[in-house]
């Protein structure tokens, strides 16, 4: 069975559509902007957890930099999943 290079429920051949998938210029600083703002929050959040926890518990250095190792890595998961949902949003601004 031979598939044809347009999809009949769209009506645009199948390059048009993902030559729509462009990061434009304006796209990409509303990206970069949405990013950094976010990304601003989620460390903040993270070193205030920090500190909060070191004033509570009276943690030495090396409960700092334990409490640091956990905390980290989920801080920098939430930064990469807003790049990726920063660009894919700006990318294809419907959702689809």
């Amino acid at each position: 069975m031979s598939h044809s290079a347009s999809n009949p429920s769209s009506g645009q051949p199948a390059d048009s559509r993902a030559s729509t998938k462009r990061l434009t210029i304006p796209a990409f600083f509303t990206a970069i902007g949405a990013i950094v703002l976010i990304a601003s929050e989620i460390w903040l959040a993270a070193l205030a957890t920090i500190w909060a926890a070191d004033g509570v518990l009276g943690l030495s250095v090396t409960g700092d930099i334990i409490l640091a190792a956990i905390i980290t890595p989920l801080a920098l998961w939430a930064t990469w999943m807003t790049v990726k949902l920063a660009i894919n949003a700006e990318r294809d601004p419907d959702g689809a």
